[in-house]
């Protein structure tokens, strides 16, 4: 595409690194920038065995993240604070661009033999976006077509220039190097890739739950098809549970965290829930989880449409959710399919530990980031 080096560099792809059987080989660190708190995993590994966790750390901002993002001192503070916390290695960075700075779109594009598909996808985006294409960086994702005519769908991320570059330009100033910039999305493709065991074909549909709102994330074999926000979080579960039962925030977020949800049809779980509870809480936030629902079912249309009747093989549940038990099992039951959770990213990269302290949904997206340049990502 016609985008400058400062662009390249910016939307850059996984560069492989140098073969060497005989010695550890560190990856980058994954930053990600989520609401509340920067989330780092560095990942290493001899040769091509798997790699294996160097370091993490989740440091919260204290403020907004708008704020943190606009003081270059507290920004270096914080960005310090985080590296000094475990055994990172290095300054080499793959980052997320937080969310705020770049909105993704699907387009469809007329594929030519020896024409630059980018070429084409600029002059679709020229027609889409307000000013000059030089105002903004742009990057897109095709999207593996099962068609047999010439018509492709790619997903565009989109993001204004200044923004990214004053963006960058804290990372340098933070004393990192930024090997490249990523979007969520395909950090969370790269990493559903590292654990499925499944067939890479298929579709699967990854949601990753927030506090205030949600990601869908259709991957379609190694290829990202479709990403979208929704407006549900865990923070409007856990009101609706105060609300109800007449309890504190804080104490409904507790009882949901150690009671759990489940959906009344396992005797396992009534056995274990003998006070009714999870039950009482179930119902309550049934008509919650059906929006989600609602928004699941409509994307399997849209992958069955997209990839000539290809059905939605997988759905993983990562994030706050992913916390509370029983959540999965609940979802999958009103969705009608099954959905696994990812409660924790790392334990794949901590063979034969015996993992203490709590799970670490947050992490995925940064877990994702710093497999880029690995060859164990599905």
């Amino acid at each position: 595409m016609a985008i400058s080096a400062l662009l390249q560099n910016a939307w850059s792809a996984a560069r492989a690194a140098t073969p060497n059987s005989d010695r550890i080989r560190v990856g980058p660190i994954g930053i990600d920038f989520g609401l509340e708190s920067v989330h780092l995993v560095q990942l290493q590994s001899i040769g091509s065995a798997h790699p294996v966790l160097r370091a993490r750390a989740t440091v919260p901002f204290g403020e907004s993240r708008q704020s943190l993002l606009s003081s270059p001192e507290r920004f270096r503070a914080l960005i310090k604070k985080a590296l000094a916390s475990d055994k990172f290695k290095g300054r080499n960075a793959v980052v997320a661009v937080p969310v705020g700075l770049f909105r993704t779109l699907s387009i469809n594009y007329l594929s030519k033999p020896d024409r630059d598909d980018g070429n084409a996808v600029l002059r679709i985006m020229k027609d889409r976006l307000d000013g000059d294409l030089s105002d903004y960086v742009l990057d897109y994702l095709p999207v593996k077509s099962r068609s047999k005519n010439n018509e492709r769908l790619a997903l565009v991320a989109v993001s204004e220039r200044e923004p990214i570059v004053t963006f960058l330009e804290s990372m340098r100033k933070a004393g990192l190097t930024v090997d490249a910039l990523e979007i969520g999305p395909v950090a969370i493709s790269r990493l559903v890739g590292a654990l499925s065991e499944e067939d890479h074909s298929k579709n699967v549909l990854v949601i990753n739950s927030g506090r205030s709102a949600s990601y869908l994330t259709l991957i379609s074999g190694t290829d990202l098809l479709f990403d979208q926000q929704i407006s549900f979080g865990e923070n409007s579960l856990v009101e609706q549970l105060a609300d109800t039962l007449e309890l504190s925030k804080d104490m409904a977020r507790d009882l949901v965290k150690r009671s759990g949800v489940h959906t009344g049809s396992d005797a396992a779980n009534e056995a274990l829930d003998e006070s009714g509870l999870a039950e009482t809480m179930s119902e309550i936030l049934k008509p919650q989880f059906m929006v989600l629902v609602d928004e699941i079912k409509r994307v399997c249309l849209y992958a069955a449409a997209e990839t000539r009747g290809g059905g939605v093989s997988r759905v993983y549940l990562l994030g706050s959710l992913a916390r509370w038990p029983g959540a999965a099992e609940l979802l999958g039951a009103l969705a009608e399919m099954e959905v696994a959770k990812i409660r924790d990213p790392l334990l794949t990269f901590r063979p034969g530990e015996k993992i203490e302290g709590p799970l670490s949904p947050e992490l995925a997206v940064a877990t994702g980031l710093a497999l880029n340049g690995s060859d164990h990502h599905g």
